[in-house]
């Protein structure tokens, strides 16, 4: 490699002059540091999957289908009935599926419980922010709701006899009429009184509860955990099923009936917001947009959310005024604490809101761990250094690249909003870059440090010290540090923008690292030495000073594995292959546990759902096209079908109601309650143009008679398989939603939009029209389903792709592949294929998408790393000389033999990776690489590269055997390996090369390399990994785990240099050995 004595030369002459840079570029970099501490979202995923441009298309184009959100109201274990401050530890343990339970009696069901609850839906209703509520309906009563939906309020209904299940209704998809399945006129031994009434018993609740579980088609019990049962009580008027099943029509069939309770131990209250009305006013559901504010108090060593106590008003003053929005995750928060502050018998739990609020709770209760890091690391960095200056002048170092790092990523993200073209996409990975940039940074001062002492101890005077130290291991940094930016550069390969970002920010914080304690730390150093030598001050470097571990043990370990190298590679070489077993069984995985405190309310929360409700988080189908073509509508019921028809065996994870069908909502359903709709009652619809004395129905469709007894005469209604009716029954149903009526509830005009969308201007006098008289599109659907245990991505995967085989209906009617957007136009004018786009999607399916194409696509960059790696290597060891003189030569047969050989072993090894259509490039470009840097270059990075690789499969065999799984921190992990652990082996070879030009001796060489460069490595491995041992002390989980296995890697590392290193230079000595043209040497 070219000489870097020039560099030194003039850095000691100049060294003034490097310290004014230093200070005015720190003084530069202080705006972009301040810009650069903008909020991360971890909901923002910055990267290209038409899954994620599904999604925001669905809150682009369906943005008035509201937000919908919700508490779990969970029954309080009897011990702390009462206590005061609820905790959510006080929730009642969770009795297992079909349990029930015993105490209180009902559980849930139990009478003061729902006046409890009944007092927290009446907060809600009354809140201030109940400006925003959307009306939705309830699926339980039938009736129209105002933003909150919640049990009490069903019981009520219920009781007063206003529930549509007690009334006469029609059957949607036979149109035929049946009567009331139920009532609350006649209640047995029983006075039928209102849920008001203060004579109410529980045995009043128990009847109303079991009639609306038998008569709901599952809706009551789907709002009750998955623990409900009918309970036994001899005591009870009310006779239930005991183990009963619920059937697809909603009737419940049992062996064996008897006295007893429906009970469970949580329910449901949901709230329904207007989205784009808050945005409009004042608030933001996106976290990086919001205003930033400090919610939280200490406590003790750590901090509690203490929620922002936000006004509508004040957002939408404050907004108008210019100010940012303000977050709904506060409001969420603030909205929980005000519940809970009312909670006796229950606990009112916030259910997978807020994760950005108890991210940043946990990165500020975790901060006391940075500080006892940074004394650990003090400590032992002046155990080997043993100067207290030097500890100083290393952590000015380490804290002007960290100012550096961020200072420089902020400047690039100025330019990006200055020119509208942004390449910082910060993550949930930019939080990892201070604690690579300090673990490099200590490295490099280390070695830096470590050889200006031991210069010093050879007799050299300060300035002769000093050059060495910046010539000899500043070469060293340099390729390390470009190696290291090289595979993270890497990641600009991936189309996630977030990885691209991270390699970005990442190859900034190595390039400050080097910068300042590669080569200013020594130069600093320097001068510090010279000033108190002129004091007379100075003290001699003593050669019996205990750096961390004897020198001679070092100097052992080089030398025994170098003498025993066939034993140790056997040795290596069995282990790496019976690591590769645990390393391929590695799954994506994705636990909350894995990333924020298990204790945490938000974690328990998240945890409770999953366990004790059977919905799954929403997710949706989005279709475009021709929506108001009938092939489309009738490939909805196919889909459900092919959804329903799985056995045994087959993803099961697609959220099911009570009555065992999977839950899928969508624009058939709503076509058939309308059609419903019209036959009970036409009036609504006459008003609307709707004329039953027309054979056209007055709006040029097709129609057909149904009887309706209750009026005693037919009524005309429109054909579903005709493209006019369906343009007029999506026209009324987007303007006025479905009336209540024949036992079904009424649907909201705004919840109708979450499910069918048209670009077109409707006549409001004509809703099957445009306002230009033209016959309206329709050309976006969704349908919602829901995604059971979304957190746990090996099941998620397989049920993805079976929903994807279900949705083969749709893509009968796409012309091309469903998954890539086609053109809208071209389905609307082809009958034959009328659907041009149909995707999964919605929050569950892009969290995975997102984590498992950031898993595989790091994976892949790391691949790509390890070429890289091998290539900068390859250059970074090229002896000195110009390199066009050594073209110049002519190859002898021999070389030309051996340069086939290397170019032939890197073009495999590097097409397997780029891709095979490279090989001829690649293959021409290591011919001249082999003439321009030298064969025993290429052999050198290999023996560089080797002992990473090995590392990185050793490691992700330990995180299969720890019982970890592929996730984003710790395939993160095994990426920064590559960076940080290849630092470790370099000092080792370049130290090699360099005591084998002194000494031509191997052995001798590789024992004064343990000596030397292990003192180093050992003094900074130690200090890296007590540090991150600290981290892993983190409730949080991101940083323990984080700590966990950065600490494993960094002592793989050292072992990898210390060990393996030796090994892999004493066999391939032969070819490190191999003579090169002149020109070579």
């Amino acid at each position: 490699m070219r000489d870097f004595s020039i560099i030194a030369d003039r850095m000691i002459s100049h060294s003034n002059r490097v310290h004014a840079a230093v200070i005015i570029i720190t003084a530069l970099m202080i705006p972009g540091f301040l810009s650069s501490l903008t909020p991360i979202d971890i909901e923002a995923y910055n990267m290209d999957s038409p899954e994620l441009q599904a999604n925001d298309v669905m809150r682009e184009e369906f943005s008035g289908a509201g937000n919908i959100w919700g508490f779990g109201i969970f029954v309080r274990s009897m011990e702390d009935v009462g206590n005061s401050p609820s905790e959510i530890s006080m929730v009642e343990p969770f009795p297992g599926i079909s349990q029930g339970m015993e105490e209180p009696t009902g559980g849930i069901l139990n009478l003061s419980i729902l006046r409890e609850a009944d007092t927290k839906a009446e907060i809600l209703k009354n809140h201030d922010v109940s400006r925003y509520y959307l009306n939705f309906s309830s699926d339980i009563s039938g009736i129209p709701l105002k933003g909150v939906l919640d049990l009490p309020n069903e019981f009520r209904v219920f009781m007063d006899n206003r529930s549509l299940v007690t009334r006469d209704r029609i059957n949607p998809f036979s149109l035929q009429w049946e009567t009331a399945p139920t009532n609350w006129t006649d209640c047995g031994e029983l006075d039928c009184l209102s849920f008001d009434d203060p004579l109410l018993t529980q045995a009043h609740i128990d009847l109303a509860a079991h009639r609306m579980a038998n008569h709901t088609r599952g809706s009551f019990l789907r709002y009750l955990s998955v623990d409900r049962t009918f309970e036994p009580d001899p005591t009870s008027p009310v006779v239930g099923p005991y183990g009963g099943i619920l059937n697809e029509d909603g009737t419940i069939e049992a062996e064996e009936w008897g006295p007893g309770r429906w009970t469970a131990s949580s329910v449901w209250m949901i709230l329904n917001l207007d989205r784009q009305n808050m945005v409009d006013n004042g608030w933001t559901f996106a976290w990086i947009d919001a205003r930033p504010e400090f919610g939280f108090e200490r406590e003790g060593l750590s901090f509690k959310t203490d929620p922002i106590q936000y006004t509508m008003d004040q957002c939408e003053v404050e907004n108008q005024q210019g100010l940012d929005p303000c977050s709904v995750e506060w409001l969420y928060l603030a909205i929980e604490e005000e519940l809970r502050s009312t909670d006796e018998e229950v606990v009112t739990v916030l259910l997978g809101e807020g994760p950005n609020v108890e991210i940043n709770r946990e990165l500020l209760s975790s901060s006391f761990l940075v500080g006892v890091m940074g004394l650990v690391v003090v400590f032992l960095l002046w155990m080997s250094l043993r100067r207290v200056s030097d500890v100083i002048i290393v952590g000015a170092g380490l804290s002007l690249s960290l100012l550096w790092m961020q200072g420089s990523i902020g400047w690039i993200w100025i330019a990006g909003e200055r020119f509208g073209f942004q390449i910082i996409a910060r993550s949930q990975f930019s939080n990892l870059l201070p604690i690579l940039v300090l673990a490099l940074g200590i490295d490099d001062s280390l070695h830096a440090l470590h050889r200006y002492k031991e210069e010093r101890r050879n007799g050299a005077t300060l300035e002769q010290s000093a050059h060495i130290s910046i010539s000899k291991v500043g070469r060293a940094i340099m390729l390390t540090s470009f190696t290291t930016i090289v595979a993270f550069l890497a990641n600009l390969s991936s189309d996630i923008a977030a990885l691209r970002s991270f390699g970005i920010e990442a190859g900034l914080g190595v390039l400050s690292a080097f910068l300042l304690t590669g080569l200013w730390v020594p130069l600093l150093r320097l001068d510090y030495d010279l000033a108190i030598k002129r004091r007379d001050r100075l003290e001699d470097e003593r050669s019996d000073v205990l750096h961390l571990v004897p020198g001679h043990w070092l100097s052992s370990t080089t030398f025994t594995s170098y003498s025993k190298a066939p034993f140790v590679g056997l040795l290596t070489v069995l282990l790496t292959v019976l690591a590769l077993g645990p390393m391929f069984s590695l799954e994506g995985d994705f636990q909350i546990d894995d990333f924020l405190d298990p204790d945490s309310d938000f974690a328990k929360g998240v945890n409770l759902a999953s366990e004790r409700f059977g919905d799954g988080e929403p997710g949706y189908i989005l279709v475009e096209g021709d929506i108001a073509n009938p092939l489309v509508i009738e490939a909805i019921e196919e889909l459900r079908l092919n959804i329903n028809s799985h056995g045994e065996g087959d993803p099961d994870q697609i959220s099911r109601t009570p009555t065992g069908q999977a839950e899928l909502i969508a624009l058939d359903h709503i076509v058939l309650g309308t059609k419903a709709a019209m036959a009970w009652n036409i009036t609504p619809y006459e008003e609307k143009g709707w004329n039953p004395s027309l054979p056209d129905g007055g709006v040029g469709c097709n129609t057909s008679f149904v009887y309706n007894p209750f009026e005693g005469k037919s009524v005309r209604l429109p054909d579903l398989d005709d493209r006019e009716c369906l343009v007029f029954i999506y026209g009324y149903v987007l303007n006025y939603g479905v009336p209540a009526s024949g036992g079904y509830p009424e649907i909201p005009a705004p919840l109708v939009t979450e499910f069918i969308q048209t670009e077109d201007e409707l006549d409001p006098d004509a809703h099957w029209l445009t306002i230009d008289g033209e016959m309206p599109t329709y050309t976006r659907m969704s349908m919602r389903f829901g995604l059971s245990d979304p957190e746990q991505f090996p099941l998620i995967e397989p049920a993805l792709e079976q929903l994807i085989q279900d949705m083969a209906p749709f893509r009968n009617l796409s012309i091309g592949p469903l998954y890539e957007r086609g053109p809208i136009s071209q389905a609307l004018q082809d009958e034959q294929y009328p659907v041009s786009w149909a995707i999964p999607t919605g929050d569950p399916v892009v969290r995975f998408i997102a984590a498992d194409g950031m898993q595989d696509q790091m994976q892949g960059t790391l691949a790509l790393g390890i070429v890289a790696c091998m290539a900068t290597l390859w250059w970074g060891y090229r002896p000195d000389g110009k390199t066009i003189q050594r073209l110049k030569l002519r190859p002898n047969r021999n070389d030309l033999i051996q340069s086939l050989a290397i170019a032939s072993i890197f073009t495999m090894i590097s097409s397997s990776v780029i891709g095979w259509s490279y090989a001829p490039f690649l293959f021409t470009a290591s011919i001249l690489a082999c003439a321009a840097w030298g064969r025993i270059a290429f052999f050198l990075s290999f023996a560089t590269t080797l002992p990473i690789a090995v590392v990185i499969v050793w490691l992700y065999a330990l995180i299969e055997v720890a019982g970890y799984g592929l996730n984003m921190i710790t395939v993160s992990i095994a990426a920064i390996s590559l960076g940080v652990g290849i630092d470790y082996v370099i000092h080792v070879v370049e130290r090699y090369r360099e005591e084998m030009e002194k000494e031509a001796d191997p052995y001798v060489a590789i024992k004064a390399v343990g000596g030397a460069s292990g003192i180093a490595l050992v003094g900074s491995a130690l200090s890296d990994i007590a540090g991150f041992l600290v981290i892993m002390q983190s409730s949080m989980g991101f940083f323990s785990t984080f700590g966990l296995f950065c600490a494993v890697m960094i002592g793989l590392a050292l072992a990898a240099s210390m060990i393996l290193t030796p090994v892999t230079l004493r066999i391939m000595q032969p070819f490190l050995m191999m003579e090169e043209p002149a020109g070579h040497v």
